[in-house]
């Protein structure tokens, strides 16, 4: 498993809200289908309204997705990232 930030839009009422969502996935079509799931069952959004512009690898940790620090938190050290957010 990899980790991946998607980047996009989807319709919020009238208007049009961009996103940055990070996801755990085993590659870039997976981390697309999660992130269509995701807006799906968050906020009722069809998938062919949800607009992916960009699918990114990203490193562990540099996300600060509890789901991401959850499924890396063995085999990578978060202590670093987060001290130096704090400073």
């Amino acid at each position: 498993m990899q980790a991946f930030r998607a980047t996009g839009t989807f319709p919020n009422g009238r208007t049009v809200q961009p996103f940055t969502k990070d996801v755990v996935a085993s590659d870039e079509v997976d981390a697309r289908h999660r992130v269509y799931s995701f807006f799906g069952s968050r906020h009722g959004v069809n998938r062919r309204f949800v607009n992916i512009e960009t699918v990114n690898k990203i490193e562990p940790t540099s996300s600060t997705e509890p789901a991401v620090i959850s499924a890396f938190r063995d085999t990578h050290d978060f202590s670093t990232a987060t001290a130096a957010e704090e400073e």
